[in-house]
């Protein structure tokens, strides 16, 4: 929004969130168009940085999400696993959460027709040598 304000872009970008199957309070919140988080049952899952099954902001996301025309999706242990396996034939060494990213753009981008998508890997691999080292 500030970007738009200050004259930096033309209009604000639709917002995408990305949640492990294991722990999406924020999907099942979406899908079921409530305005706040519910208690999850977190399960374990290998992109720990966004296992949170009580979002402190959850409302606040959910009224971005929508307000842009967003979307909430999850992504399982299976995609997250696979998008890091890809991401380091490429080069990138990311953490299982910046993978969960990746795998959620997979899965979005089969939805759309043309759109401009950017996102961020925002850890390196080196966070999660213990989790990712045998894969």
């Amino acid at each position: 929004k500030e970007l738009k304000e200050a004259g930096i872009v033309g209009k604000v970008p639709k917002l995408i969130g990305i949640q492990s199957a294991a722990c999406a309070p924020l999907e099942e919140a979406f899908k079921k168009g409530e305005r706040e988080t519910q208690p999850f049952d977190k399960q374990e899952t290998i992109a720990e940085g966004i296992a949170i099954a009580k979002p402190v902001r959850g409302g606040q996301i959910l009224e971005v999400i929508r307000e842009t025309r967003g979307k909430i999706l999850s992504v399982t242990e299976e995609e997250i696993v696979t998008a890091l396996q890809e991401m380091g034939q490429k080069g990138y060494f990311i953490e299982p959460t910046s993978a969960a990213t990746i795998a959620g753009l997979k899965k979005y981008g089969k939805h759309i027709k043309k759109e401009v998508i950017v996102t961020t890997l925002t850890g390196t691999g080196l966070k999660a040598t213990e989790k990712i080292g045998h894969l």
